[in-house]
């Protein structure tokens, strides 16, 4: 059973604007390193991509003629999502802890000792969230197809989308969101911890929109585990915290498509 301290990390409490102010004010992301820190990838995102897709259908690299379906092949988007990534992260690292005065893992409150202290916990809320979301999206209006499943043709594309979509993606995305976009909006002091929470989860659901063929139910879903994401990161002060939390629900997530599909063997069975 869980201590009673470990409980309360997901327990509501009284909003302080105040600490949550005292948190961010010494240093950290603020609204001006957020609009740079996502230029800095969207920019680093667009050139590889256009540069990567001119090589590979000049030279027919992925058996693709268009740039549309080159966009769906794994083999192509991925790699270059992952090193646009890095390059991101290693730009922040050498850019902005020196306008924060303070080392990176401080400013973005990376805080892995709250990792040691309730990785049992986390781990567990990550195996939920993913446990409650199958069984919302049971209940809700889901389209049969969306442009996410052209990501799984073959083995090797479902097996290189788990394990980008296991230790790539989650890692960056709550740098992004809860690690910049949250803090930088929980200082304008009329949004608060909610209103902060609200706001940065939306261009988080947005940015699936695409690969989620821009149904309405999906994006909720992904909105509602934006929130949970945001509410382990308040309750912890740790940006490790929400992110083993999404490392696990991901994984839950791709564990659970495996064992359908008999080892991504049969992805047929994934659409059934």
């Amino acid at each position: 059973m869980f201590e009673p301290e470990m409980i309360s990390i997901l327990s509501p409490t009284p909003e302080d604007p105040s600490s949550a102010r005292r948190e961010h004010i010494n240093g950290g992301p603020g609204f001006l390193d957020t609009v740079a820190f996502f230029a800095i990838a969207a920019s680093l995102m667009l050139a590889m991509q256009s540069g990567g897709a001119a090589v590979a259908l000049h030279w027919h690299l992925f058996g693709e003629t268009t740039l549309q379906h080159l966009e769906q092949q794994p083999r192509f988007i991925l790699p270059i999502m992952g090193f646009a990534y890095g390059c991101t992260m290693l730009i922040a690292l050498a850019l902005f802890p020196r306008a924060w005065n303070r080392p990176f893992a401080e400013g973005v409150c990376w805080n892995i000792s709250a990792v040691r202290k309730y990785a049992v916990l986390l781990l567990g809320v990550g195996i939920l969230m993913a446990v409650a979301i199958q069984l919302a999206s049971n209940d809700l209006p889901m389209p049969k197809e969306m442009p996410v499943d052209d990501f799984f043709h073959t083995p090797l594309d479902a097996w290189l989308v788990a394990i980008f979509g296991t230790l790539v993606a989650p890692a960056f995305e709550e740098l992004a969101f809860r690690g910049f976009l949250y803090p930088a909006l929980r200082r304008w002091s009329w949004t608060g911890m909610t209103g902060a929470a609200v706001l940065s989860s939306i261009p988080f659901a947005l940015l699936h929109a695409q690969q989620l063929g821009h149904a309405t139910s999906p994006l909720f879903l992904v909105f509602l585990v934006s929130l949970a994401l945001t509410a382990v990161r308040q309750r912890t002060g740790s940006l490790a915290a929400s992110t083993l939390v999404h490392v696990t629900y991901n994984l839950s997530i791709f564990v659970a498509m495996f064992l359908t599909s008999n080892g991504f063997t049969h992805l047929e069975q994934l659409k059934n």
